[in-house]
């Protein structure tokens, strides 16, 4: 248990920072980026969906689909934060700022494995029956970011892991508009806009940590790092494939739309925004902490060099998400 002390001034400026949250009548909805069912031309617009679709590769049809299921995956999520010690109301509708934020990030979180898969189910370029159950495997074999039910690990955790889909997102993004999608360009850049507005808040939570508890916040950092960022899905499969998340991974990499060089990024950009090198820290624990993450991103980085220079493969087992079809 954290102290109560720090709690309640980590309470005071959640609420502050409540307006990161928009709501639904000034956020976007799917039902705006997806063809008007109550239109007169919605067969056309079906049809316009599915021909851009048809000039989407297999590569990136696969990385939209682990994107996809991991945003589906939200159950998992969002039993994790309730879990958390402290701050959230177990009778699910109080009104104090962790459980407004919480339940205000999970109504905005719904939306993006909604669209996606909507748009997926209508281009029918994928097998829906593969990809419904590997959403189901995911969220029944659980979710364990290594956060210890603790607040300070898992708004670390958040932090890193909002940056990282930001970026995946958004990068999808980039690859549909040249491949002349600008529906599910469109689409990509809505749900990157949400993760970047919710990093921005994660990441202020830590930095005010830092600023209270700056031996605790250090800690915790360091933790998370030396446990690892363990991906949402890292525990997908289709029923068949127990090696589901490693071609996922691989595709992602190849296909860059997330990289080893970005997990290295994403460090860095952490380590600067909380002040990590130049925060003053009192226990010898936490200096030793201080001195590891200040040296991790380069490291990191290094690593991921290494990885860059390695040959590209993709993976040459049949997917089921893509009826069977290999990538390489």
């Amino acid at each position: 248990m954290r102290s109560p002390d720090v709690m309640v001034e980590l309470e005071r400026f959640v609420a502050s920072q409540l307006s990161l949250l928009l709501p639904p009548e000034n956020g976007w909805q799917p039902s705006e980026l997806l063809p008007d069912m109550r239109a007169g031309d919605w067969h056309e617009q079906i049809l316009g969906l599915r021909a851009e679709a048809e000039g989407l590769p297999d590569d990136l049809l696969v990385a939209l689909i682990g994107n996809m299921i991991t945003e589906e995956a939200l159950p998992s999520y969002h039993a994790w934060l309730t879990n958390l010690d402290d701050g959230y109301g177990r009778d699910g509708t109080e009104t104090n700022a962790l459980a407004l934020w919480t339940r205000g990030w999970v109504s905005e979180e719904q939306r993006h494995g909604d669209v996606l898969t909507k748009y997926l189910y209508l281009s029918g370029r994928i097998d829906q029956r593969a990809v419904e159950n590997t959403t189901q495997h995911l969220i029944q074999r659980g979710f364990d970011p290594h956060t210890r039910n603790d607040y300070y690990l898992g708004f670390v955790y958040t932090s890193f892991q909002e940056r990282a889909t930001q970026i995946s997102h958004g990068n999808v993004a980039k690859l549909a508009r040249a491949r002349g999608a600008p529906r599910l360009a469109a689409i990509c850049d809505a749900v990157a806009g949400d993760e970047a507005r919710h990093e921005r808040a994660y990441t202020r939570f830590v930095e005010k940590l830092f600023a209270i508890d700056p031996d605790g916040a250090m800690l915790a950092f360091e933790a998370m790092m030396r446990s690892g960022i363990v991906m949402p899905s890292e525990r997908m499969f289709d029923g068949k494939d127990e090696a589901m998340y490693e071609w996922f991974k691989a595709v992602s990499q190849v296909s860059r739309m997330y990289t080893a060089a970005d997990f290295a990024a994403i460090i860095a950009t952490l380590v600067r925004k909380w002040g990590v090198e130049t925060t003053a820290v009192t226990s010898p624990q936490a200096r030793q902490a201080q001195d590891y993450l200040s040296r991790l991103a380069e490291r990191v980085a290094k690593l991921a060099a290494r990885v860059e220079r390695k040959p590209k493969v993709l993976p040459t087992a049949p997917i089921s998400w893509i009826f069977g079809r290999s990538l390489a």
